[in-house]
């Protein structure tokens, strides 16, 4: 399991330093007391602390990180959400059991199986921050909301193959 977070972390990193390079980053919006209300942005920095990625995302937000397993050869995607200003690891979803997949649920969590994939749901697991290696085989992807659907950033786009990254949520305070 910590095996596949890494990964999942990775390509998270990956991602989000694309987005970044790509996505427009708006005003924080102003509450009725005429306040600037923080927005919250997913902040993706290189090991020399360098930000790669700043990219908007609000609570509820939903993400996830595609990465070929080592061993089984075949897809895997964690899928985190964004409350309070931290991201949650939510689900893991993958085609064949390999080293370091989640096989056996823990208290709260799901197993359960649809179009051929496994899904082990309920984690909810708090990550204030999480480094990821971007892969060299592992092809990790970022898979982000977009109107209408959901967009696609390899992360070997944000950073080289090998690059540290780390992610955590960033409200501009």
């Amino acid at each position: 399991m910590r095996r596949g977070l890494k990964c999942l972390c990775r390509l998270f990193c990956a991602v989000l330093a694309l987005s970044l390079q790509t996505a427009p980053v708006s005003a924080s919006p102003v509450a009725p007391t005429g306040e600037a209300v923080p927005v919250l942005r997913l902040r993706v920095t290189d090991a020399g602390g360098q930000t790669r990625i700043l990219l908007p995302l609000g609570n509820g937000s939903t993400f996830a990180i595609r990465y070929i397993h080592s061993v089984a050869r075949t897809p895997v995607e964690d899928w985190f959400a964004v409350n309070d200003n931290c991201l949650y690891l939510e689900k893991t979803v993958y085609q064949d059991f390999g080293a370091g997949l989640p096989h056996m649920p823990e208290g709260g969590q799901r197993m359960t199986t649809a179009g051929g994939h496994v899904i082990i749901s309920g984690f909810h697991r708090a990550l204030p921050r999480f480094d990821l290696r971007v892969g060299r085989i592992a092809r990790h992807t970022l898979i982000l909301p977009d109107a209408g659907g959901w967009r696609e950033v390899p992360l070997d786009r944000v950073a080289p193959p090998g690059s540290a990254l780390t992610f955590r949520m960033d409200d501009g305070r």
